[in-house]
């Protein structure tokens, strides 16, 4: 029946209002400003080009390494170096630079095998910053190849007086799932949005490029030492500075990022939650994090609970608000979150983003649990 009194109006009109809420409380319509390509390259043609160094640290994956350096190796860039720093003893990586070694731009340099407590990784981006002969760094992975030749020359147009820092952006490949490019993107527009609107906190990009004198004057990653993996959030978080940080988004700076393993794909997620508490400033955006899946799953627990009570009561007016907000919630996120996805080209089908977006507590919460479960010592270089 219909029934217009007073607790069927206020319950109709707290659950629509909760939908509305719950699909406006979206990192995706906060939005970060996206390059113009050919505006940008307008504005950077009278800008000196800035000699860089490339630097990747290789580590058994010769195979990823010897797909994607030739890509790097070809950049139309007319003063870069690229220094490889690997680990001596890996036989394919070794066999792999000597086919490239006839290249100008290549240096290799070898991590000793006496180096013990402290991270590989670290010690390898270390080495590799001082090996470089120039003031700007691009620090990237063997499993990225640069969308196009013009990465670098894009890159170094932020590598100026004005900024210490410079974010740029990457994309999996196709053979990604659906939910991993979602996963993916969503993060960056929590990262990207603070470095533009503020002070850079981490990045889940590995595409950056930082000064080198910054870096020796600080003596690169102290404070974090103890820490096996979290390298770029390191970076990012030690050396970034409010209004300093430049985010390159245009495409020809973009990085493609090979499938990860599954297992892969599970230690970034379980490494970050054992860095990120070293992290300064990641505190706010945890807590907007965590707003941002309260809301909607408020909303969505109303709207259902609403629906039930109208069902079992037969009241037609609070099933029809229940209702009417869960279509509300789907169609205004999958609106929200299809525009802002398609602005970096990403073909995730637009039916099934509120879907993911919902999900993603869920596999935060079991990510924790991995965590938790996981032996604290395997995170540490027992440095500390």
């Amino acid at each position: 029946m219909l029934v217009f009194d007073e607790i069927t109006i206020i319950i109709s009109a707290c659950v629509v209002v909760l939908a509305i809420l719950g699909s406006l409380v979206n990192p995706f319509l906060r939005g970060i400003n996206v390059s113009d390509g050919e505006e940008e390259s307008e504005k950077g043609q009278d800008k000196p080009v800035v000699p860089l160094t490339v630097i990747i640290t290789a580590h058994d994956n010769a195979r990823e390494l010897g797909k994607n350096l030739p890509s790097i190796l070809g950049q139309d860039y007319p003063n870069f170096q690229v220094i490889v720093v690997a680990e001596k003893g890996e036989e394919d990586t070794e066999e792999l630079l000597k086919r490239f070694s006839r290249d100008p731009h290549l240096y290799v340099t070898y991590i000793p095998n006496s180096s013990r407590y402290m991270s590989r990784k670290k010690l390898a981006i270390t080495l590799g910053v001082k090996a470089a002969k120039t003031e700007w760094i691009v620090l990237t992975e063997p499993s990225l190849q640069p969308q196009s030749d013009q990465w670098l020359r894009t890159m170094s147009r932020n590598c100026d007086d004005q900024h210490n820092l410079v974010m740029g952006f990457t994309q999996y490949d196709n053979e990604t799932s659906d939910f991993r490019h979602f996963e993916h993107l969503r993060t960056a527009y929590y990262l990207l949005r603070r470095a533009q609107r503020g002070t850079a906190v981490c990045t889940n990009m590995p595409n950056i490029a930082f000064r080198k004198s910054e870096f020796l004057e600080q003596r690169g990653f102290l404070g974090n030492l103890q820490l096996v993996r979290g390298e770029y959030d390191f970076l990012i978080n030690k050396y970034a500075r409010e209004d300093e940080s430049a985010v390159e988004t245009d495409r020809r700076a973009w990085l493609i990022e090979q499938e990860p393993t599954n297992r892969s794909w599970t230690n970034r997620h379980i490494y970050f939650m054992a860095s990120r508490k070293c992290l300064e400033r990641y505190t706010s955006m945890r807590i907007l994090k965590g707003i941002d899946h309260l809301l909607p799953h408020l909303s969505l627990l109303a709207s259902i609970a609403a629906c039930a009570f109208g069902g079992i009561k037969m009241n037609w007016i609070v099933l029809g608000a229940g209702v009417f907000s869960l279509l509300l919630l789907y169609i205004l996120r999958m609106i929200i979150s299809n525009n802002a996805i398609r602005k970096f080209d990403e073909d995730i089908p637009v039916m099934v983003q509120p879907f993911y977006e919902y999900s993603m507590l869920w596999h935060s919460i079991t990510g924790i649990l991995r965590y938790w479960r996981a032996d604290k010592q395997d995170f540490t270089s027992h440095k500390l």
